[in-house]
């Protein structure tokens, strides 16, 4: 089959597959070439070729379509208009339409959208329009039976070590490329998919059912290889949802770097309390880690038990020390106006990250996620209706700006709080 994968345009806040998720669009569209399939990549944020004459020229058969942030659902919508007019299947996926599945569904939008990760269910979707079409036996599938619309369960039965290296021939790999600390060539790429853990808030738990699996890391440094000695690549930035590696994947790091003579950088997302002394932290410098994005997110106690991310404030002050000690920068990533949220819980939190001493803080506004129990909760609650999410969500360009404020604190001061912080991003010396 001739399969288009597509990803929309979405403004400033992406760049290609330098936005994170865009991992999935090349890692499905290697593994569905990998299995006979004719495949093409049309990366609208760095190929500017008119859309009309990509479906000419190439004639899918099925178009997939990646929603990763709400600012891409409006070129998404025109691409499957495009896509119908051209006689193609449309698929939707990624974690935007997983979050909106059946409203996607219901308006119209696509055929089929995806509510988990995508390669096997894609796999077993193009069989059955081969033949049977029998859906209903596909886990994580929403689609419409007659007037009916069906979600099949979602289990993410893909096995990573079944998953074929990325094809970077499928993309101009150089428009890729972002500046970054430490790197001026750096990519998105991945070690594993999912979190073991279940913070409220997160998409982690509808969307990867909080399981935690690797990839093998021989092919992750097979893939920085390539990239490396073809395209001059000098950083990775592991966009996993939690960047865990044992003693063993450092000491395979470094020893690849050191006998492929690599110079690589590279960092991800990770917890504060995922390595607890500096001689790991070490290990990881010399094998080549120069950052760590912590997940953070609040100073109140109060705000940690209701958002299930329970972490001891001693023992995130001692690990960015220990961090900056060996030498890795540190960015901490914060949440303001969580369902809730009172004065006292937002001092907290601007009193802790402050004594913090981290490189950057990245302040973000709380953003109820579609099927995650917090936003369930603010559904059973009257507070979310999801059709009408959805509809301002076609709108939504900017995920940096307050659009709904669930806490009891006044929103100039959610944004006071927020610009405060940036500046002194900005500001700092180092």
């Amino acid at each position: 089959m001739r399969i288009l994968f597509i990803q929309p345009t979405a403004g400033f806040l992406m760049r290609g597959t330098t936005y994170p998720v865009c991992r999935s669009i090349m890692v499905t569209s290697s593994f569905m070439k990998s299995i006979g399939h004719e495949v093409r990549v049309f990366d609208r944020c760095i190929d500017f070729t008119k859309e009309e004459k990509v479906f000419d020229e190439f004639s899918p058969e099925a178009v997939v379509v990646y929603v990763p942030p709400t600012a891409s659902i409006k070129d998404a919508i025109h691409l499957s208009e495009l896509a119908r007019n051209h006689g193609a299947c449309v698929i939707w996926c990624e974690v935007v339409a997983a979050c909106f599945a059946e409203q996607i569904i219901e308006s119209g939008h696509a055929d089929f959208v995806i509510t988990g990760e995508t390669e096997t269910k894609l796999q077993m979707l193009v069989k059955e329009l081969n033949c049977a079409k029998s859906f209903s036996q596909i886990a994580g599938l929403t689609y419409k039976d007659g007037d009916k619309i069906i979600s099949t369960e979602n289990r993410n039965d893909t096995n990573l070590l079944e998953i074929p290296e990325i094809d970077w021939t499928l993309v101009d790999v150089e428009k890729c490329f972002r500046q970054f600390p430490h790197c001026k060539k750096m990519l998105y790429m991945y070690t594993s998919r999912g979190c073991p853990y279940k913070c409220t808030y997160c998409y982690n738990t509808m969307f990867y059912n909080s399981v935690h699996r690797k990839r093998p890391i021989k092919h992750v440094l097979n893939e920085i290889r390539f990239l490396e000695k073809e395209h001059g690549l000098d950083g990775v930035n592991f966009s996993d949802e939690l960047l865990l590696l044992s003693d063993e994947e450092i000491k395979e790091i470094a020893d690849f770097r050191k006998e492929n003579n690599l110079s690589f950088f590279w960092g991800g997302e990770t917890r504060a309390d995922t390595y607890k002394d500096k001689e790991t932290l070490q290990k990881m410098f010399d094998a080549g880690c120069r950052w760590f994005l912590l997940g953070l997110e609040t100073g109140s106690s109060a705000t940690r038990k209701r958002i299930n991310k329970k972490m001891d404030h001693a023992l995130i002050n001692d690990f960015v020390d220990r961090c900056t000690e060996v030498g890795i920068t540190t960015f901490g990533s914060f949440i303001v106006g969580f369902p809730d949220e009172t004065e006292e819980d937002l001092r907290a939190t601007a009193e802790f990250a402050t004594s913090l001493n981290l490189d950057a803080f990245l302040f973000n506004y709380y953003i109820a996620i579609p099927k995650t129990p917090m936003c369930n909760q603010l559904i059973a609650d009257g507070k979310i209706d999801m059709d009408e999410t959805f509809r301002q969500s076609r709108t939504s360009h900017q995920i940096q700006n307050l659009t709904k404020n669930y806490s009891e604190i006044p929103s100039r001061d959610l944004l006071v709080v927020k610009s405060w912080f940036d500046w002194l991003t900005f500001t700092r010396k180092k």
